[in-house]
């Protein structure tokens, strides 16, 4: 078997300009993760493969409106998360991740799946998976550790800013559980799956998609399994060109990429997340989450010319535009997903905004969809 070069770790140096005020804006924006558009898009496609709709996830999480978030290489990594909880509530299914996570397809997540078949041991593959994986998904951590005669493959969202995160966790353990199945054969068990989360009243449902002992309210999430699988060849043993051409690729993205988000996206993206969740979308949560005093954070809002009530309401109501032209969801249920206590304040604040009622918003967006199918 010929000897696999390591390929460097990429160390990107931050350098800083400006005053204090610019460095504490920059630290504060560097909090936000992103996830690659293509781990969205297949994530989307697959749940709308599983017969679910995904036009109402897609307007839950502010995606079906441009108006919202730009056409990119990556979107909110809170988006990503929060597209899992929405399509579990949507289907009553506590366990939704874990279900999804086992018919996902691994190469959807593109350039780092393809490195990881292509390497020519399991211990190769994961490795290179861990190292590339802000090329995927930042500020998130994926690691092989090995010690005596057991590994354990972990991964964790490090990001204050994205708040739930149960269903990203399930899916995503179920996806590399899945995957190393595969890779590994029949004879592949784990010795353990750890979750940070706990299990509340769903442990049997865990029991019933995994079979092999489970942990929960762990530091990380983890796939313990035994050490001598790490020498297993993926496939059959790996294509070294094309292994050390995705690599290189994946470390020249890691490189060139700026992997943050303006504040003003990362605070629409907290503030879709926090609707999904029907939790406080108060300003003071907000700054909270952001890691700075609500002082702070007020200022350098107004270094970037927003007002917060006016993006709260902005986001409230693409997000409203989204449900009404492309759902069947009853306006009362919009109104009270959008966090409005009474229907009539939710009908105001949209007339106010958008010239319409919702009613009428709703005709004319379908009438205009109409005519465009003619």
């Amino acid at each position: 078997m010929p000897k696999w070069p390591p390929v460097a770790s990429v160390h990107v140096a931050h350098l800083l300009h400006g005053q204090t005020r610019k460095f504490h804006s920059e630290q504060a924006m560097k909090t936000t993760g992103i996830i690659a558009s293509s781990a969205m898009n297949g994530l989307l496609a697959s749940i709308r493969l599983g017969g679910l709709d995904a036009d109402t996830v897609s307007a839950r999480i502010g995606l079906g409106s441009n108006a919202l978030f730009a056409e990119s290489d990556f979107m909110p990594l809170a988006a990503f998360t929060s597209a899992l909880e929405v399509a579990s509530e949507e289907t009553n299914d506590p366990i939704f991740g874990l279900k999804l996570g086992k018919e996902f397809e691994f190469q959807a997540i593109g350039s780092l799946a393809a490195l990881f078949l292509t390497a020519p041991t399991l211990k190769e593959g994961m490795t290179q998976f861990s190292r590339h994986f802000p090329a995927l998904q930042s500020n998130s951590r994926s690691a092989l550790v090995v010690e005596n005669d057991v590994a354990r493959f972990s991964y964790s969202i490090h990001d204050n800013t994205v708040r739930h995160k149960t269903q990203d966790a399930d899916f995503t353990e179920s996806l590399l559980n899945t995957m190393l199945a595969a890779t590994i054969g029949e004879d592949w068990k784990p010795c353990c799956i750890e979750f940070e989360h706990m299990p509340g009243d769903n442990l049997a449902l865990y029991r019933s998609q995994l079979a092999c002992p489970l942990s929960f309210g762990r530091r990380e999430n983890a796939i313990v399994f035994p050490k001598k699988f790490l020498d297993r060849p993926i496939g059959a043993g790996g294509d070294e060109h094309r292994h050390l051409q995705i690599a290189c690729e994946l470390s020249d993205l890691l490189y060139r990429r700026e992997k943050r988000l303006d504040l003003v996206a990362a605070l629409k993206a907290w503030i879709a997340a926090a609707l999904c969740q029907h939790a406080s979308i108060d300003i003071d949560h907000a700054a909270g989450d952001f890691g700075m005093s609500l002082r702070s954070f007020q200022r350098k809002l107004a270094e970037n010319g927003v007002n917060y009530a006016d993006l709260r309401n902005m986001v409230r109501m693409e997000i409203a535009k989204s449900l009404l032209a492309n759902t069947r969801l009853p306006i009362p249920v919009i109104a009270e997903q959008l966090g409005y206590s009474e229907l009539s304040a939710f009908a105001r604040s949209f007339r106010h905004l958008t010239g319409f009622t919702p009613a009428r918003f709703r005709q004319k967006s379908r009438n205009y969809t109409d005519v465009l199918k003619e």
